[in-house]
């Protein structure tokens, strides 16, 4: 704020135009960003790394500037993603001077990418628009698994990059901020919970039709509160603490049990599919049981594939599972990976990183349930 403005156009932009951001500046070839605040609370709150990755961001918005790309705001910006995660890739391998592998935090740039998304129900044809958290992720990825070749494609102005962020389709979805109630409100009200059950056991009915196996059914979704409350999974009775963040699919008892008065509610205020995304792991964790696949090695990340794979069933327009009526609505990819990096940490040892999980997501998302033998054979 007391400094001269960076020399960018004929005035040069105030602070107030420039304050929380980063940008590159064509005409001048620079980057500048805010130093009061920006860059220092990106480095608080997500790390050093993650302020290279910005910086990286906008190295790759001075590549499109020599390249004379031309595109949609939204692509534009994803691509420069994708080149930061290029980059990023180039750090890991140990080929970037001044930066050591160790420096590398992925998962924090995760969280990083989905803190910075767009607000869901931005319409990608804005002249602002960067992305949703899900879509900031998939390009960085993209890059940092393939390489920078990979995003060229990216600037295509005969065609727009396929994107997840879409505008709320309807008034009483832009009130309800897409959020669907938990709990029924009466047969002709079904909630979330009612909704999952029957679009989860639909969904793999029809995707194991299509590897030539017959579906069994998860018989309920449980919440139970451990304050008072006792189940039997497994044939063993736990209550008390031993409930306390439960998610488990109890494959005697055939049900699925959550706790219902800490991690669904905390689960849901970050947004229903935060619930959903859990949810829909346990189910593909019964679907793994049942194909005899649930002891691989990599069983876990394969469970958030298919929980991608059943996501995009869920796309408005959609009809793998017509008779649920549910739908994705704007921001739901991005409240699953909000939910990652709220409990994730708690499951690393058995499902993999922040970022792995992402990538599986995406690969099922993507790819369909082929992509998911990636981590093990289906069967």
């Amino acid at each position: 704020p007391d400094t001269e403005p960076p020399p960018c156009g004929e005035p040069p932009p105030d602070y107030e135009l420039i304050a929380d951001n980063a940008f590159y500046c064509p005409s001048d070839d620079i980057i500048a960003w805010d130093a009061a605040s920006f860059l220092p609370e990106v480095n608080e709150t997500f790390g050093g790394f993650t302020v290279a990755i910005v910086i990286a961001h906008e190295f790759g918005h001075a590549i499109q500037a020599r390249a004379e790309a031309f595109d949609r705001t939204v692509d534009l910006e994803l691509q420069a993603d994708c080149f930061a995660g290029a980059w990023t890739g180039r750090v890991t391998a140990g080929d970037a001077g001044g930066f050591a592998p160790s420096d590398v935090d992925l998962d924090q740039t995760v969280a990083g990418m989905t803190a910075i998304r767009d607000i869901p129900g931005t319409d990608p044809d804005e002249a602002m628009a960067h992305g949703s958290g899900f879509d900031r992720v998939t390009a960085f990825q993209d890059g940092y698994e393939n390489g920078a070749g990979a995003c060229a494609p990216y600037a295509d102005e005969l065609e727009d990059r396929d994107t997840v962020e879409v505008p709320f389709q309807t008034e009483e979805e832009f009130q309800s901020e897409g959020n669907l109630h938990l709990e029924d409100r009466g047969p002709d009200d079904p909630g979330l919970l009612s909704l999952l059950v029957t679009d989860l056991n639909e969904f793999y009915t029809v995707l194991f039709e299509d590897l030539g196996q017959s579906w069994a059914p998860v018989d309920d979704l449980v919440l139970v509160d451990p304050a008072s409350e006792s189940i039997v999974c497994g044939g063993e009775e736990f209550e008390g603490p031993d409930l306390e963040g439960a998610a488990v699919f109890c494959e005697d008892e055939n049900v699925v049990v959550l706790d219902g008065s800490g991690l669904v509610p905390d689960l849901n205020r970050i947004g229903d599919f935060a619930v959903g995304a859990e949810v829909g792991r346990l189910w593909a964790q019964a679907a793994q049981l049942q194909l005899g696949v649930a002891d691989e090695a990599r069983a876990g990340l394969q469970a958030d594939c298919l929980m991608g794979v059943w996501s995009i069933s869920l796309s408005p327009g959609n009809t793998t599972t017509p008779e649920s009526n549910l739908t994705t609505s704007a921001g739901d990819l991005d409240e699953a990976i909000q939910g990652f990096l709220a409990y994730g940490s708690a499951l690393d040892d058995e499902v993999g990183t922040i970022f792995e999980r992402v990538d599986a997501l995406r690969t099922g998302y993507r790819d369909g349930y082929r992509g998911c033998e990636e981590y093990g054979p289906l069967g």
